[in-house]
């Protein structure tokens, strides 16, 4: 049997639900990526504005061992994956060995959905 109060509480948490946003459509506009080799992995951030904020962590593909072209291609799929959106990015090496930034030039439009 279902309670007044049970009933309330469904329909409060399907609200809920039907408001609730999807992750990536909290996260801003991508600005930056920054790769960067460790011994044993490819390192990634990716920085964003409107609002503000930044996503790391380490790509599972490819080797450390692999080429940089090559983890910037994933980074690239990784980060688009995230935003949900189609990047352009021009790369550049940096001042420091293994690390390379990314300037994102076009984003394409956030989703609908």
């Amino acid at each position: 049997m279902i309670t007044p109060l049970l009933t309330i509480a469904f329909k409060y948490r399907a609200d809920m639900a039907r408001k609730r946003r999807p992750y990536w459509r909290t996260l801003g506009t991508p600005t930056t990526l920054v790769l960067y080799r460790t011994a044993d992995r490819w390192r990634y951030a990716v920085y964003f504005t409107e609002p503000a904020g930044v996503a790391d962590g380490a790509l599972t593909d490819p080797a450390s061992s692999s080429e940089p072209g090559t983890a910037q291609a994933a980074l690239l799929r990784t980060a688009e994956e995230l935003t949900h959106r189609q990047l352009g990015v021009l790369w550049r090496e940096s001042d420091q060995p293994d690390w390379w930034t990314g300037t994102v030039t076009s984003a394409g439009p956030r989703p609908l959905a």
